[in-house]
Order: structure tokens, then sequence, then C-alpha cells
């Protein structure tokens, strides 16, 4: 009736994600992991210039510097 009835998830998703981010690179800051978070880092970076910039890119390079945080820990413990 007012316009209030719109509830978009998307902008909580997005914080959540890039919280969880932020949360994994600094996890490895504190702990020494240079390399690591630097691998991180590095991606973010590349997906979201390639991406330019936006919105969307910054969502990818989030998601794409989790996934290679993941596997490099995954890879490291071998």
């Amino acid at each position: 009736m007012f316009g209030l009835a719109h509830a978009d998830l998307g902008p909580l998703f997005y914080g959540i994600v890039i919280f969880i981010g932020l949360v994994s690179m600094w996890h490895k800051l504190i702990n020494y992991r240079f390399f690591l978070f630097a691998a991180e880092a590095f991606v973010f970076w590349l997906v979201f210039a390639l991406h330019g910039g936006t919105m969307t890119g910054g969502m990818s390079a989030t998601i794409a510097s989790l996934l290679t945080g993941i596997y490099l820990n995954m890879w490291r413990r071998k």
C-alpha cells in the first residue's frame, strides 16, 4: 500500500558474504599467513578489476577470494 512491501534480501546476503571475506583475511593476517592473505587479496583485486568495479563484481570477487582461501588452505594441509 505504501511501497514498503518490497523485501529484498540481496543486500543482506551481500553484506554477510563481505563480512565473512573480511574476517577470513583478518584471520590470515593476524596468524602470519601472509602468502594466503596475499593470494586472497590478489584474486579479489583481479576479479573486481575484470568486472569493472561494479557491485556484482564485488560479490564475485569476494566469493572467488573466499574459494581461493579455502582451496589453498586445504592444499597447504596435505
